[in-house]
């Protein structure tokens, strides 16, 4: 069987091949591929696959905008970290779907059902469910609601100067030089946030567009992000994403 990753987060396409092979040795793995640009491409070239495994957002955009382009006879299963408003839209247009981190047993029996049923949507199916997703493409998270003291307190998104993984602990590092710490993955922030404004530099950081004061070349083709009000910390950047990141910043 050939089955075609679409997925923008290198460390999770990597867990993804790894659990695939584990499951058979003979899956053909395509890809992945991280954009809507590549995955029409790839269609286009007249290319094809036995199963889609997609996940909802690509550097780019919504994957359904490059999934129109796939042939219509391919089974698609979603990968996506929990979002509430998305897994009703799934559920309510009866598409398959996977919740991040992937669990080996699940992505199996989401596979064998695939492999046997066939493709598991309509074409109105799948505008509908683009169509809802869409609607929400803006509603990202726009505050956190944190614990003080004998109450609650809010910290607003606009506050973030970037966001930090240490020892397993997430911190949101603010603006004023404060630090919360937050009940939430990164995986999970990285969609939770808006793209226009936040990029998953690496595994450890998540830094806000505003605040970004300089970009220095570092060896093996890597970046070194300084930050504005932090001025000790220097975030490395991978050679695979600094065309991305480039991207991102000069629009």
């Amino acid at each position: 069987m050939n089955i075609l990753i679409l997925e923008d987060e290198p460390r999770n396409a990597k867990r993804l091949i790894r659990l695939l092979n584990d499951i058979d040795r003979t899956f053909i793995v395509e890809g992945p591929l991280a954009s809507i640009k590549e995955t029409v491409e790839f269609f286009q070239s007249g290319k094809t696959t036995n199963l889609i495994l997609a996940d909802i957002r690509l550097t780019d955009g919504l994957s359904f905008e490059a999934l129109k382009y796939a042939p219509a006879t391919i089974p698609i299963i979603f990968t996506t970290a929990y979002d509430e408003y998305a897994v009703q839209a799934f559920k309510f247009n009866s598409f398959d779907y996977l919740l991040k981190p992937l669990d080996s047993d699940e992505l199996e029996a989401a596979i064998d059902k695939a492999a046997k049923a066939g493709k598991n949507y309509t074409d109105e199916n799948l505008q509908q469910l683009f169509d809802a997703l869409q609607k929400n493409k803006f509603r990202y998270r726009e505050r956190f609601l944190l614990p003080y003291r004998d109450g609650y307190k809010t910290v607003r998104v606009s506050d973030i100067n970037h966001i930090e993984t240490e020892n397993k602990i997430v911190y949101l590092r603010l603006n004023n030089g404060t630090s919360e710490v937050v009940n939430v993955s990164m995986d999970e922030l990285e969609h939770q946030l808006n793209p226009d404004y936040f990029f998953r530099a690496n595994r450890q950081y998540i830094i806000n567009v505003e605040h970004v004061l300089f970009l220095g070349n570092y060896f093996g083709g890597k970046l070194i992000v300084r930050l504005k009000g932090y001025p000790k910390t220097e975030i490395q950047v991978s050679k695979e994403k600094v065309q991305r990141l480039k991207e991102w910043i000069d629009r």
